[in-house]
């Protein structure tokens, strides 16, 4: 019985990161195809003047975030109060959150002498007022591991987004545009809520202590995880100027959407995963040290590609005019790859409760990011925040992360380096021949040497990283923890999947 239950979470669990690993790869690229098309369509200003109304808006999110969805996946039992009150709280929340947006951009237009953003964050408050009423079920899909609705849904919305943005930029070339697909995305995003999983909206506190008392350390870690990634949006807002700090943001969203891409499919399943096997240890270090090697060997190579990959992709996707996100995602990417290896910390602190840990954490980081960023940034410009982002990201957060997952599950750095070691050696393998083609083919001066570039560093990066994985493993016993041992059990069930079909239609 034990064994059928393992076998049918993990089956679930492949499933899956399947369907999310598709829907997400398919946002993400409609994502990306949005900023391209925008990016030729609008100027670098307009994305900066949207760009700071924006992190406003993250940052009034997260001060509000109550992580509801994750209260709801850590308690097995759910009633009929549990989703009215999660309702009544969500409700609440995107109104309060609505308002602020609203008085919030009178104080921007004065601060940043620019009368624009008073209607920009008005606009944008329109979005979370419409993603206030959303169904409070629709977190079942998540709970249960059913993520094909979810990739669906997100799919639907990136793709709304991508039609009325581009429509707007091509009739206006306006940045009015870009908030126009953002609000146009959030009512698709609501009314698919009540489509897939019906609900009658009651108004109700009930159970406010259950689902709070969850949630609060998760709240106030959501807090400071924007409040230090973002900040320094204001500031550099002001001190760069709109042009530089627009290319500055379409650079770290595109990095930041290439990585995602690798890093949310599996972690998104790993916390109703973890939660599912909380109270036996010995599996929930295994799945860990799984997810780890699994999440770093896609994500660590997506990172890596992506810096090597900047300089031909901005130019052919966004044009010449644009290299200052090339040095951002040159920089940024590497970073935010090797920080995948701690991508299922937080899944495997929400399902031991450990939430106040997370926190702890994240007031650590803010505390040294702060005043890193700031004299990187105020003494010594882009370069001095590219960086002090890649001394807080590749040194700082890794140090604190290392003691988290100690603290948690008495993993030392070495045990976590045993099950990511051949990434590591492929993803530097991937450098070398990829920096190899940059240097005999030259900079990059035209369309044309764009493609070339891009033609040769992506198949062969992926085939160097690739071959060099796989040989690792098999010269070294074949490890059961990596995503080697899950492609071929994957492969196996789709060649049984196969022979069975194929011995029906015989």
């Amino acid at each position: 019985m034990a064994n059928s239950q393992k076998n049918s979470i993990g089956d679930k669990a492949a499933k899956a990161s399947f369907f999310l690993l598709a829907g997400v790869f398919y946002s993400r690229i409609i994502n990306m195809l949005t900023t391209i098309l925008l990016a030729r369509l609008l100027v670098p200003a307009d994305f900066g003047l949207v760009a700071l109304a924006t992190t406003l808006l993250l940052m009034v999110n997260a001060m509000t975030e109550l992580s509801l969805g994750s209260a709801m996946i850590h308690h097995k039992e759910l009633t009929q109060n549990d989703f009215d009150t999660a309702f009544t709280l969500n409700l609440m929340r995107n109104l309060l959150i609505s308002a602020v947006m609203v008085v919030a951009g009178f104080v921007m237009a004065e601060i940043y002498n620019d009368p624009r953003l008073t209607a920009i964050c008005a606009g944008l408050a329109l979005r979370p007022f419409v993603a206030g009423f959303g169904s409070p079920r629709y977190v079942l899909y998540a709970k249960e591991l059913q993520f094909g609705t979810i990739a669906l849904q997100e799919g639907l919305n990136y793709t709304a987004q991508l039609i009325i943005s581009v429509l707007v930029a091509y009739y206006t070339r306006s940045y009015w545009a870009i908030v126009a697909g953002a609000v146009l995305a959030s009512v698709v995003g609501t009314i698919m809520t009540y489509i897939v999983a019906p609900y009658i909206p009651r108004l109700s506190f009930a159970s406010s202590r259950k689902i709070l008392g969850f949630s609060v350390w998760l709240t106030l870690n959501q807090i400071l995880t924007i409040v230090g990634n973002r900040f320094e949006g204001f500031i550099a807002g002001g001190s760069l100027g709109l042009s530089v700090f627009g290319a500055y943001s379409v650079g770290n969203n595109m990095a930041g959407v290439i990585n995602q891409s690798a890093i949310q499919p599996i972690q998104r399943v790993l916390f109703p995963g973890f939660s599912k096997i909380q109270d036996d240890r010995d599996r929930l270090r295994q799945a860990f040290q799984k997810g780890q090697a699994t999440l770093f060997a896609f994500g660590f190579a997506v990172g890596i590609g992506t810096a090597l990959v900047a300089e031909p992709f901005i130019y052919l996707a966004l044009g010449p005019n644009w290299s200052v996100a090339v040095i951002v995602m040159q920089t940024i990417s590497p970073v935010l790859g090797a920080q995948i290896v701690f991508g299922p910390t937080n899944a495997l602190a929400n399902a031991l409760g450990a939430t106040r840990m997370l926190f702890n954490r994240s007031l650590i980081l803010v505390l040294a990011r702060i005043p890193i960023v700031l004299v990187g940034l105020l003494y010594y410009g882009m370069p001095g925040l590219l960086i002090a982002r890649f001394v807080m990201g590749g040194i700082i957060t890794s140090i604190v992360n290392f003691y988290v997952i100690r603290s948690l599950i008495g993993f030392g750095p070495w045990e976590q380096f045993a099950v990511t070691w051949r990434s590591w050696i492929s993803g530097f393998a991937m450098a070398a021949a990829c920096l190899a083609v940059r240097y005999a083919l030259g900079p990059v001066t035209s369309s044309y040497d764009a493609v070339v570039m891009l033609a040769i560093q992506v198949p062969l990066g992926a085939f160097v990283y690739c071959s060099v994985h796989v040989s690792l493993w098999l010269a070294w016993g074949r490890s059961p923890i990596g995503i080697e041992p899950e492609i071929v059990k994957m492969s196996a069930k789709a060649l049984g999947w196969l022979r069975h079909r194929r011995g029906k239609i015989a």
